[in-house]
């Protein structure tokens, strides 16, 4: 169950300038110590590597928690076919994340 902190973030990815939004959102939102970086799944790569808003890769797999509620959120995209992905709040991680070294 999401808060007034983490119900916002949320969006339905189906661009390239949807992807840029919904990374830099995750991003302010990581340095404003409102959401907690997890790390990435299965094919993901790590948030810092792309979390200017550029440079991702064919997968975008990555996992946070809100720090108030801990309302997990998930960021996925699959740009290489271009069938987009969404930010949203998910009940349960369903894979094993890779932790790396993103300061949260």
């Amino acid at each position: 169950m999401s808060c007034d902190s983490c119900k916002q973030i949320k969006l339905k990815i189906g661009s390239p300038d949807d992807l840029v939004t919904a990374i830099l959102l995750v991003r302010r939102s990581v340095e404003a110590k409102s959401l907690k970086y997890l790390g990435y799944g299965a094919f993901g790569e790590p948030f810092l590597r792309f979390s200017n808003g550029k440079c991702w890769g064919d997968i975008v797999n990555n996992y946070f928690a809100c720090k108030s509620c801990g309302q997990l959120i998930h960021l996925r995209a699959e740009t290489y076919h271009g069938s987009g992905g969404q930010l949203a709040q998910i009940a349960a991680l369903t894979e094993k994340v890779c932790i790396d070294g993103f300061t949260t």
